[in-house]
């Protein structure tokens, strides 16, 4: 469903301008209604109580591999299916069975089932039907199920503070009793907030929806986690925290009400209050588990500068002083790390159908580490130059504006060759880590700087020299179109405009009486051409992209490394080659080393098979996956600096596959491939060449 919503979208671009014009809109609307409706600004506080408790369970489940975006679905699941879900249910419950909601076995015995039991659906539907589910990390499950809770309390407590009103509320708190005293505590110096004790005569508690459907979620992790190891005994804990769950939940609604043994039992287990520490050891033991998991990968795995092993306390460390120093550096630090332990629990336990997102995570994983690198090389050398100016100066010019005006003095004693070397070692240190024009970029930069430093420290020494009237208008101008909903869509304008007024200006250029020049008679090969005058135009070879409509490229030609990348510009993946004209993708595919032997085990390393359903099967299937959700191409650092737009590649239904083996058994494997590619795409068509390329 959520490939086909995709497509859709992708096909039809107005359905996601419509979104956005209905979300501003929305806003609008929502913001007013804070003027005029109490329960808008009584939503808003709930909310916000939500939000803060979300936040905690991001900050502790540090070896998580989900993103904010999934996170968030999962509360929207706990809002918009666990609630009409278990509401449905009761309902129809009572209408089989009759009786009123407020009666004692449905407040304290049906409730709390069925409210427990539902909002382990949405982590059930993701086991069971996503790609990456077998390569959760635990504190994933703990981070699923506390998002899902989050979202059930949310709904839960805001219908509690719409129908709890009159003086007593409106004195006290919407969770005031006379009896009972403040029954939801929401304190901002605690751990999980929305736990329901009474605070007059505390006998019992109970955890918030939260911390009881994490604790569930996590122990079916561990479940999912030993049961190759262990017995299927192993369910066992998860369904003793469910009934663990359910008996707190019960005894709570039921106080004076259920039998005692109820709350024998119930003290028993600690009266409600060893649930959030049995939890807390849970998410720390599952915090090691993990980590020590993923140490035994971490050679295949990127590590930044100074990491011996992987851990949370150094990746935590690093991402606190970014946030501190350098804010850009801190965003790219949360994708590198987050991607690269998405990466390492792929690599232990990815099934088949998670392993065809290893390229993926791969490639966007290599992105971050090589940003994050580059950024410190930057630092380094900005460090060494600041070095060297003030050594230049002396002691007495230790200030931060002396060491730019030191720096560009430094830089104008150097010769032109001294320049231009240190620019072209700038290139070449970038080129390690970046592709091409990243790399000339940062090494442009690297001179643009040390050629400015009179320039700059000016401006550090009077910050107001960069305000005037053209910086301050093209800075304004730059905030306003960044900020505003449509300003992006005027940038994206402008840049379509641009060619149309160059078609039009040429127009009425070429209505310009030309002047008779007289024409060079036409060369017979035996003397050189004469020497062409400055002003005279240079014959085009070429057709410009006025010339042929919208910039297609020519007919006929193949482009080499086409990347296609996604709307955040991540890429998806890479064609080999494409041949716009004839309608084939490419794919060049090595099949040396089939023969070659383990020393350990005498068996080949990998069987034709496994090497067609991996290279041929499982690629091709995520590519043509990827391409679907794809929002542009791009030129690879290797390939041509041409490439065509989607919209040509996607109309291409055919694979070619060039192999150089030529054996028996390779011929027989990659038809078994082709033929499951065959039946699961049959609007493609898929050929192979034995023997060619690469």
């Amino acid at each position: 469903m959520y490939r086909v919503c995709q497509t859709w979208i992708s096909k039809y671009p107005l359905i996601r301008t419509a979104y956005a014009v209905w979300m501003w809109f929305s806003l609008l609307a929502f913001l007013a209604s804070l003027f005029f409706m109490k329960e808008s600004r009584t939503m808003v506080v709930q909310y916000l109580w939500s939000f803060y408790v979300l936040l905690q369970f991001w900050f502790l489940c540090r070896s998580k591999t989900l993103p904010w975006k999934h996170t968030v679905w999962f509360v929207l699941a706990g809002v918009f299916v666990v609630v009409p879900l278990n509401t449905l249910t009761l309902t129809t419950i009572h209408a089989i069975f009759g009786g009123k909601t407020s009666a004692t076995w449905s407040v304290a015995v049906v409730t709390p089932i069925f409210e427990e039991l539902w909002k382990l659906l949405p982590l059930g539907l993701f086991v069971l039907f996503s790609r990456r589910a077998t390569s959760l990390s635990l504190t994933d499950y703990a981070l699923i199920g506390g998002a899902t809770g989050t979202g059930f309390q949310l709904m839960e407590e805001l219908t509690r503070r719409w129908l709890n009103s009159g003086a007593l509320s409106d004195k006290y708190g919407y969770s005031f009793t006379l009896l009972g005293g403040e029954t939801i505590h929401w304190d901002f110096f605690t751990l999980f907030p929305g736990y329901f004790e009474e605070s007059l005569a505390p006998s019992l508690m109970t955890v918030g929806h939260p911390v009881h459907t994490a604790l569930i979620a996590l122990g079916i992790g561990i479940a999912c986690r030993l049961r190759t190891r262990l017995t299927r005994w192993v369910w066992l804990l998860p369904a003793l925290l469910l009934l663990w769950a359910i008996l707190n939940h019960a005894a709570y609604n039921g106080q004076y009400k259920l039998p005692d043994w109820v709350f024998v039992l119930h003290e028993w287990i600690g009266d409600g209050h060893t649930t959030q520490p049995v939890f807390l050891m849970m998410l720390a033991a599952a915090l090691v588990a993990d980590y020590a998991l993923l140490n035994k990968v971490r050679n295949r795995l990127p590590s930044l500068p100074g990491e011996r092993f992987l851990n949370p306390f150094t990746e935590l460390w690093n991402i606190g002083s970014s946030l501190l120093r350098d804010r850009g550096k801190f965003v790219y630090g949360l994708e590198f790390y987050r991607g690269r332990r998405e990466l390492g629990f792929n690599l232990l336990y990815g099934n088949e159908e998670a392993a065809g997102i290893q390229e993926h995570v791969r490639e966007r994983t290599k992105v971050f580490y090589q940003t994050l690198t580059a950024v410190a090389m930057i630092l380094l050398a900005a460090g060494l130059f600041a070095g060297l100016g003030t050594y230049a100066a002396g002691g007495d010019t230790a200030c931060f504006a002396c060491m730019f005006d030191s720096l560009q003095n430094w830089w104008d004693r150097l010769e032109w060759y001294e320049q231009a070397g240190i620019v072209l070692g700038a290139l070449a240190l970038s080129l390690l880590f970046v592709g091409f024009w990243p790399a000339l970029g940062i090494a442009m930069t690297v001179a643009g700087i040390a050629g400015s430093g009179h320039q700059i420290a000016g401006y550090i020494r009077d910050p107001r020299k960069m305000l005037t009237p053209e910086n301050a208008l093209a800075i304004a101008t730059g905030i306003v179109l960044s900020r505003i909903p449509f300003g992006r869509a005027l940038g994206w304008l402008g840049q379509k405009g641009r060619a149309y007024v160059r078609k039009l200006l040429d127009r009425i250029g070429s209505r310009k009486p030309k002047a008779d020049v007289p024409e060079k008679p036409p060369s017979t090969g035996k003397h050189p051409n004469e020497p062409r005058k400055p002003d005279e135009e240079a014959p085009k070879k070429d057709k410009t992209e006025e010339e042929t409509g919208d910039g297609a490229p020519p007919t006929g030609k193949t482009y080499n490394e086409v990347e296609i990348v996604d709307h955040r510009g991540s890429p998806l993946g890479e064609f080999d080659e494409i041949d716009v004209e004839k309608g084939i993708f490419y794919e060049d595919k090595t099949a040396k080393g089939l023969d070659r032997l383990n020393p350990r085990t005498g068996q080949p390393t990998q069987t034709p098979q496994q090497f067609a359903d991996k290279q041929i099967l499982g690629k091709t299937r995520t590519r043509i996956q990827n391409l679907a959700q794809a929002a542009a191409t791009r030129p690879t650092t290797n390939g041509t600096p041409e490439v065509p737009g989607l919209d040509q590649i996607k109309s291409i239904r055919s694979f070619v596959f060039r192999l150089d083996g030529n054996t028996p058994e390779l011929q027989s494997a990659v038809e078994n491939s082709l033929n499951q590619l065959r039946r699961e795409f049959p609007d493609y068509t898929f050929n192979v060449i034995f023997g060619g390329k690469p």
